[in-house]
């Protein structure tokens, strides 16, 4: 079925989905991701948020339910990343690695020559988090961005820049980010889901 001018795709539909790792572990839950649409889903740790966007990028398993994802840009936050080795590789590199052009953002302009491995926790997730953000801009289907907890190791400072990388994506980009982080949550001015909404319209 064509979808008429008027119509926003759908770039993810998640129907009573069960999801997890050796056995199922979070769903039924159902979920609904339209172009251009920003979803911030909130709950504790534990609540399986970062679960879900495992499953979503195929970490984690599929065992029931109906998972569909359009043909997009997929860029994806994992809520922890190690910084790589063993090459001494400088912000620059990463962005090169991540085929994103840095944003003129002054906080990060001096962590682009550094080594990665002398970067404080706050600043390497600064960097992570603005090169997928970076990276979906020159992608040449739909782009959906996954964040998962990407307010993790921020200070105040640093977390105002986050705030201000991801309320600056252009409105074609579509966002899917988890957290329960309540200061940065305020601060993006998103509308918010409870996980346990979720499951409950399963």
């Amino acid at each position: 079925m064509s979808l008429s001018k008027t119509e926003t795709p759908i770039l993810l539909q998640c129907t009573a989905l069960t999801v997890g790792f050796q056995r199922p572990l979070l769903g039924p839950l159902t979920l609904r991701v339209q172009a251009g649409e920003r979803h911030l889903i909130t709950g504790p740790n534990g609540s399986g948020k970062s679960l879900l966007l495992q499953a979503l990028v195929g970490r984690a398993q599929v065992f029931g339910g109906d998972l569909r994802l359009a043909d997009t840009a997929l860029s994806y936050l994992a809520q922890e990343h190690p910084r790589p080795m063993p090459w001494p590789l400088s912000g620059h590199d990463w962005f090169a690695a991540m085929q994103a052009t840095p944003p003129d953002l002054p906080l990060l302009q001096p962590l682009l020559n550094k080594r990665l491995d002398r970067l404080s926790g706050g600043q390497w997730q600064l960097l992570r988090l603005a090169a997928v953000l970076q990276s979906a801009l020159s992608a040449t289907r739909p782009a959906l961005i996954l964040l998962d907890e990407p307010s993790n190791h921020l200070d105040a400072e640093v977390r105002a820049s986050a705030v201000e990388l991801i309320r600056d994506m252009p409105a074609s980009i579509t966002l899917l980010l988890t957290s329960h982080d309540q200061d940065f949550m305020r601060a993006l001015g998103f509308t918010s889901t409870p996980m346990e909404q979720l499951l409950e319209s399963a």
